[in-house]
């Protein structure tokens, strides 16, 4: 296994000193990860692209597959500046995640929605266990909102994704602002609640249920042997 890292330079933002604490702090996290979870050869790209960073944070990911990983940064975002090596480090752990489950059983997200909460809710606990903090995505939605989601996202878990009604973002990411229908970043935080209290009920952590069938977790919420809320 090897992680390797192709931080984009011709700009001449992601040089000198940042260069190198980019390079060292990634080299780390992917160190830590390693010992946890079977990775494959995995390229990280790494980009300063201001306007694709998650706006709380300064920085984005999304890993493709099990070898490809794009990370964009936004190297004057004043959160990122003060918590720069918590920020990369909680990103990256989620991102390689995905690619070890991709490595594992093909794909980290499978075609269905319930699929999307159970790999996002893997990853969100993996960057638990690895950051020893729960990611703000992850229980943004919470309480009563969190429970009156849940009911109807539990009636689309077999969905195709391209196949919910509206738009798949917002069955994830909800709606910035009061939307009793779509509260912000539902889908994350009920994912996150579902396989948290799965893996709680089997002792598990999130580096050993790489594999797991996601199934074998949705069908424990149908049967209500688990629940989000």
């Amino acid at each position: 296994m090897a992680v390797n890292f192709h931080i984009l330079q011709s700009s001449g933002i992601l040089t000198g000193a940042m260069y190198d604490q980019l390079h060292s702090v990634l080299l780390e996290i992917s160190k830590q990860c390693g010992d946890k979870i079977k990775l494959s050869n995995v390229d990280v790209v790494v980009m300063n692209v201001p306007w694709n960073i998650i706006p709380r944070i300064g920085i984005n990911g999304f890993s493709y597959d099990a070898h490809q990983i794009i990370l964009s940064i936004d190297s004057n975002h004043d959160y990122l500046k003060a918590n720069f090596e918590k920020t990369i480090t909680a990103v990256l752990s989620h991102e390689l995640h995905h690619s070890a489950r991709s490595l594992a059983r093909g794909s980290s997200h499978s075609h269905t929605y319930g699929g999307s909460l159970v790999a996002e809710g893997l990853a969100c606990c993996f960057e638990e266990e690895i950051c020893d903090a729960t990611p703000f995505y992850a229980i943004e939605c919470n309480g009563a909102a969190l429970a009156k989601f849940s009911i109807k996202a539990k009636e689309h878990i077999f969905t195709k994704r391209e196949n919910l009604p509206g738009n798949w973002q917002q069955w994830m990411f909800g709606n910035f602002g009061d939307d009793p229908e779509f509260p912000y970043q539902c889908g994350y935080s009920i994912g996150y609640a579902l396989v948290r209290s799965w893996l709680n009920k089997e002792d598990m952590s999130a580096s050993s249920a790489t594999t797991i069938d996601e199934n074998e977790i949705l069908d424990a919420w149908l049967n209500e042997s688990v629940s989000p809320c």
